[in-house]
């Protein structure tokens, strides 16, 4: 006797069933829980607009776009900081990555509130969540702990930082453009008695255009200013300007306006102070040469054309630390 009319009599009482759902999905779920986990990764829901499911690989063109270049770039730093490490047989420990956190906040303000809330802003400003943080706390740590054998603080060092901050400073305006011709009207313009701060905001290309071209005091032993620029300053009485400075592709007048005194704090009272943010000084520079001199290692192949495009785009100008 025959029995293939079983096969068609199951599926029927199977569809009869009163806990058979007849609701059949048009549109994938956008529950995760819902998701087969034999699902690839990048086809899972990530978010859903509506009822349209938005995954992995529907934001992956976008994503490389925005950040791309910027993420391989640190992943690949980080990399080659790593390879340093295992040479040396250094280890990063979570206390050194919570330090430099501890660093960071110190830098951005004295009161923990305050500094908790800019670097809050500083990581919203930068597109730094959780993993990108972290990562930059580690790049740091790791870079600190690899220079740590050439620092040197001496106190020569700690004098010059004494005198840069405490000792006497001057008070300019100046006015910055591009070429001489321009830079040498100016000159006869304040001959002839024209206003420093109207020039200034008139024709200077520096940022401090804003405030008339008024500088912040520096000392003459500040070696982050160009030297040009101090000995520029260096003979003028107050109210005199310079001839026209020549500063690397560009042009410089400037002003005296005062000569500021010591302000009293002696080199004895803050002398620990000071070698503890000589120290701090010299680790960035040197952290910075670091990275500088790893930034292409190791070798790096993209296959992605998107991400060669943000690569190729978010490559610093400047071919130098």
């Amino acid at each position: 006797m025959s029995h293939a009319y079983l096969i068609p009599l199951a599926l029927i009482l199977g569809a009869c069933s009163p806990n058979r759902s007849i609701e059949v999905p048009t549109a994938p779920s956008t529950r995760p829980e819902a998701v087969a986990k034999s699902t690839p990764a990048q086809e899972r829901p990530l978010a859903a607009i509506d009822r349209e499911p938005i995954t992995l690989l529907g934001m992956r063109q976008r994503l490389m776009e925005a950040a791309g270049g910027d993420v391989l770039r640190e992943m690949r730093l980080e990399a080659a900081i790593q390879e340093k490490l295992d040479a040396r047989s250094i280890e990063i420990t979570e206390e050194a990555i919570q330090s430099e956190e501890n660093r960071l906040l110190l830098e951005l303000d004295d009161t923990p509130d305050t500094a908790t809330q800019l670097l809050k802003a500083v990581r919203a400003s930068q597109g730094l969540g959780d993993v990108r943080y972290r990562g930059l706390l580690w790049r740091n740590a790791a870079l600190r702990a690899l220079i740590q054998e050439d620092v040197n603080v001496d106190s020569k060092t700690t004098e010059l930082l004494w005198r840069i901050n405490h000792g006497p400073r001057l008070r300019t305006r100046i006015i910055v453009v591009n070429s001489f011709s321009r830079a040498a009207t100016i000159v006869q313009e304040l001959d002839a008695g024209q206003d420093f701060t109207r020039l200034a905001v008139d024709w200077s290309i520096d940022s401090s255009r804003d405030r008339g071209g008024l500088l912040d005091p520096f000392s003459m032993d500040d070696v982050s200013y160009p030297l040009a620029l101090r000995k520029a300053f260096d003979d003028l009485e107050i109210g005199q300007h310079t001839n026209a400075v020549l500063l690397g592709d560009r042009y410089l007048v400037g002003r005296l306006e005062e000569r500021l005194p010591s302000d009293g704090i002696s080199f004895e009272s803050i002398k620990n102070r000071l070698r503890e943010q000589a120290r701090l000084t010299q680790e960035r520079i040197l952290m910075q040469e670091e990275a500088y001199r790893l930034r292409n290692q190791p070798k790096i192949r993209i296959f992605d054309g998107t991400l060669e495009t943000s690569f190729q785009e978010t490559t610093p100008e400047r071919d130098e630390p």
